[in-house]
């Protein structure tokens, strides 16, 4: 990665490390587009680039007291991006053969399929209010976290909370109405659709 010419980094690095947002929205613009070129590729997944980057500068400001001993930010935001865009595409594998192996193994029927989305629409129902408008907005409308939250006024990590806590609700729901292996099948189906 190239290294910032019209500024400082250090300076920045040093002022992001103390809270200050409009340096970090100037490294982040500065390294955005690079680092979504070069993970799209690994991943071939617009989304799942968006993420992928949205949890590394998430990590990065949630950490950025740090930052001021970082000698070599261009480096270290490289390696940091290419472990996890390694790790997301091992996930995504996973979760890929745990979905054929179970399609392969009962395959869904028609029927069947509008059981268990009625089933998952009536979970979503009975979600706490805000876990519900996160859920909708996101699964729903299609919107980013980081939409969410600007929409919502809430913060990002805020909106991962709800968005773990209305998964895990939904899949209690579900489990507790049907058979394990169905609730598997629901949540997989649901949750882990190939892009």
């Amino acid at each position: 990665m190239s290294t910032i010419s019209t500024y400082n980094e250090k300076e920045l690095l040093s002022k992001i490390a103390a809270g200050d947002e409009q340096a970090f929205t100037a490294i982040f613009n500065h390294y955005y587009p690079q680092l979504f070129t070069y993970v799209n590729r690994i991943v071939q997944s617009r989304p799942e680039t968006e993420s992928i980057l949205q949890d590394i500068f998430m990590k990065i400001w949630q950490s950025r007291e740090a930052l001021q001993y970082v000698d070599r930010f261009g480096s270290y935001l490289w390696v940091m991006t290419r472990h996890h865009a390694l790790n997301a595409m091992r996930n995504l594998a996973r979760r890929s053969v745990l979905l054929d192996e179970y399609t392969r193994q009962a395959p869904v029927a028609d029927d069947t399929r509008e059981w268990q989305l009625s089933l998952i629409d009536q979970a979503v129902a009975h979600l706490p209010e805000q876990y519900r408008q996160v859920w909708t907005m996101n699964r729903i409308n299609k919107m980013k976290q980081a939409e969410i939250a600007e929409a919502m006024g809430i913060a990002l990590p805020t909106v991962k909370k709800y968005m773990q806590q209305a998964v895990a609700l939904i899949t209690r729901y579900v489990k507790d109405r049907s058979s394990l292996g169905f609730a598997i099948s629901i949540v997989l189906s649901l949750f882990f659709e190939k892009k």
